[in-house]
C-alpha cells in the first residue's frame, strides 16, 4: 500500500498499514496522504470509530495543519446540530419509507404478467427508492437497526453489495467532482465531462450528447455487476449467497423476463437522473481543493423540483449538497436544512447553487455537448493519476 499519512484534529496519523483493515478501504487514505483530513473523518466516521481514533497516539510531532476557517465553521455547527437533535432518526418514517416501496414491489409482481408495462414502472420505482432508503442507511453509521437494513434494502432488493457502495461512495462524498479521485465523475470511454487526451478518445464521443439518456438506464446493471466483481474477487461468498442471490432469485422467478429487464433499466434511470444532474455540470477540479466545505460548495447544485411527484422521485437527494455537507442526517430532514445551508454560505464567503430541475437538464445536456465537440487535448496529468485509481 501507499503511504496514507493524514492530519486530524492537528495530529498526525501513518495509516499505511491499518489501510487493509479500513472498512472504507485503504485507497480513500492515500488520497489524503499529508493533507488534513479533519473534515473529511468526521463526515464519514461513527462515534465508536471516532472514539478509537481519539485513543490512537499522534505519529508524528510534525506541525499540524490548520483546516480550513469555513471547515472549522462546519464542524462547529456540525456539533451544534447534533446537540439539537437533527441528526436522531425516526424508526417508524424509515418503515414508512419501505412498507411503500414493499407494496409497489408485491402490486407490481401480482400484475407482471397481465400488465407488464404498469409492473415494470412500479418495480423500478420500487428498486430506485430502496437505492435512495438503502443508501441513508449506509450512512446512518450511529443506527444499528439502519447497518441491519441496509444489506436487505440495497442486496436483496437491487443485488449491492454495501462494502463495494461504501467504498466507493465514500471517495465521492470527500473528494467530490476531483478529476482523478472522484470516481462517480469517470464515465469514459462511455460519457466525457472534460476533454480527453488523444489515446482515450473515440468516434463515438462526438454522440454522447445523444445517447447519454440510453446509456443511463444501465447504471443499476454497472452496480450490480460492480457489487458481484468485489464480492467475488474479496471471496465474500457469505455476501454474494445471503445478499446479492435473493435479488436475481426474485427477478428470476417472480417476474416475466422483459419485466424483469425493464424494472431494472427503470430503476437505474431514475437513480441516474438525480445524480448526474446535481454534480456533473459543476466545477471539475483538477487541482486539490484542500477545503471540504468549499469542495462540496463548488461541485454540488441543488435541484428545485416543480411538484409531489419528482419530489418523491428524488428522494430526498435533490438537496444533493445538504447531504454531502452533512451525510449523517437523515435524507428526509434535507429540506428543513436548507435555509441553515444558505445562512452558512453567506456567513463564509460560500455560493449556494440551486436551478429548477428542466434548467438543470439543459444545461447538463449542454455539458455533454460542449464536451462532445471539443477538441481531444495530447496529454492530461490528471490521467497519469488516474492510474491510481
Amino acid at each position: 500500500m501507499a503511504p496514507a499519512r493524514v492530519c486530524i484534529d492537528g495530529e498526525w496519523h501513518d495509516l499505511e498499514k491499518f489501510g487493509r483493515f479500513h472498512p472504507g478501504g485503504s485507497k480513500i487514505l492515500v488520497d489524503y496522504n499529508g493533507l488534513d483530513a479533519t473534515a473529511a473523518f468526521y463526515a464519514l466516521h461513527s462515534k465508536e470509530a471516532i472514539r478509537q481514533l481519539k485513543k490512537r497516539p499522534s505519529d508524528s510531532k510534525d506541525a499540524a495543519i490548520d483546516p480550513a476557517p469555513a471547515d472549522k465553521a462546519l464542524r462547529d455547527l456540525a456539533v451544534k446540530l447534533e446537540k439539537d437533535g437533527w441528526f436522531e432518526r425516526s424508526v417508524f418514517h424509515e418503515a414508512r419509507l419501505l412498507l411503500l416501496i414493499v407494496a409497489m414491489l408485491v402490486v407490481g409482481t401480482y400484475i407482471a404478467t397481465a400488465h407488464p408495462v404498469i409492473a415494470s414502472i412500479l418495480i423500478g420505482v420500487a428498486m430506485q427508492q430502496a437505492g435512495w432508503l438503502g443508501h441513508d442507511m449506509d450512512h446512518a453509521r450511529n443506527s444499528p437497526y439502519n447497518t441491519f437494513m441496509v444489506r436487505l434494502v440495497s442486496g436483496w432488493i437491487n443485488g449491492f453489495d454495501r462494502s463495494w457502495w461504501s467504498d466507493k461512495h465514500n471517495a465521492h462524498h470527500v473528494l467530490t467532482n476531483h478529476v482523478s479521485l472522484d470516481p462517480d465523475i469517470h464515465n469514459q470511454p462511455f460519457l466525457f465531462l472534460w476533454a480527453p487526451p488523444a489515446a482515450l478518445d473515440h468516434h463515438f464521443r462526438r454522440y454522447q450528447h445523444i445517447y447519454f439518456l440510453p446509456l443511463y438506464a444501465f447504471l443499476y446493471v454497472s452496480w450490480r455487476t460492480q457489487s458481484i466483481q468485489w464480492a467475488w474477487a474479496k471471496r465474500d461468498f457469505k455476501t454474494l449467497a445471503f445478499t446479492i442471490l435473493p435479488s436475481y432469485l426474485y427477478l428470476g422467478l417472480c417476474l416475466p423476463l422483459a419485466v424483469a429487464i425493464s424494472s431494472v433499466l427503470i430503476g437505474g434511470l431514475l437513480v441516474a437522473l438525480v445524480v448526474t444532474l446535481s454534480h456533473e455540470s459543476e466545477e471539475m477540479m483538477f487541482d486539490r481543493e484542500p477545503s471540504y466545505a468549499a469542495m462540496q460548495f463548488n461541485g454540488t447544485r441543488d435541484i428545485i423540483c416543480p411538484d409531489p411527484i419528482t419530489e418523491y422521485l428524488f428522494g430526498g437527494m435533490q438537496y444533493q449538497l445538504e447531504h454531502h455537507i452533512f451525510p449523517f442526517m437523515p435524507r428526509y430532514k434535507n429540506a428543513q436544512m436548507t435555509k441553515v445551508i444558505k445562512e452558512f454560505s453567506a456567513a463564509n464567503g460560500l455560493k449556494y447553487k440551486a436551478s429548477g430541475l428542466v434548467d438543470m437538464f439543459m444545461t447538463h445536456w449542454k455539458t455533454l455537448r460542449r464536451n462532445a465537440l471539443a477538441a481531444s487535448k495530447e496529454y492530461e496529468k490528471s490521467y497519469e493519476l488516474r492510474a491510481r485509481m
